[in-house]
């Protein structure tokens, strides 16, 4: 091959990893907590995602605007603002309010989910994070028509969690065996 027939051939590849690279899905993570912030991270990357991360809620908003990733996954507890007061101002901007924004939170009373809901958080995951959980409503979002989008409803009756569970596999003890991020 000739060395211009390498040079072609090197420039499809790099062509072909930026359409790639194109196509990741990116996800900002919003998290005080380092290490949890770390962990979701490789954990996301490892499933094909582009994280962008800040432990702050007014730089999120910055990286929000300015980078539109195709989800958020929100904290509620940041040292500078209160995550439900970033969603509020995330989903009352023009340029940021059709991002789905996921709540990721250790408060995980009904009255706090609702709260979060309210506020116009998405969808509600409480901590410890079950990561297939996690990653099941990811998706959902990333691949559901947007139309559907606002018609999410979480059924959390008894009944309906524990048809979930056996549906899931996540009957008895293979609950406690899951893993999970703090």
């Amino acid at each position: 091959m000739s060395r211009s027939g390498y040079q072609d051939a090197a420039e499809k590849t790099k062509t072909l990893a930026h359409q790639e690279n194109e196509k990741r899905k990116r996800i900002l993570v919003v998290e005080d907590d380092q290490l949890s912030l770390a962990l979701l991270k490789q954990l996301l990357e490892v499933h094909g995602y582009e994280i962008l991360g800040t432990p702050e809620g007014l730089e999120a908003i910055d990286i929000a605007r300015g980078e539109q990733p195709d989800l958020i996954l929100m904290d509620i507890g940041l040292p500078d603002i209160c995550g439900l007061d970033v969603t509020r101002l995330l989903k009352q901007d023009n340029q940021t309010n059709t991002i789905p924004i996921i709540a990721v939170t250790a408060l995980a009373t009904p009255e706090c989910e609702n709260k979060g809901l309210e506020s116009g958080c998405d969808a509600y995951v409480a901590k410890p994070i079950a990561l297939d959980n996690l990653l099941r409503t990811i998706e959902s979002f990333l691949t559901s028509v947007p139309s559907a989008i606002g018609s999410l409803h979480i059924d959390r009756s008894p009944t309906s969690i524990d048809r979930y569970q056996v549906a899931n596999g996540l009957e008895g003890p293979a609950r406690d065996g899951q893993r999970r991020i703090n």
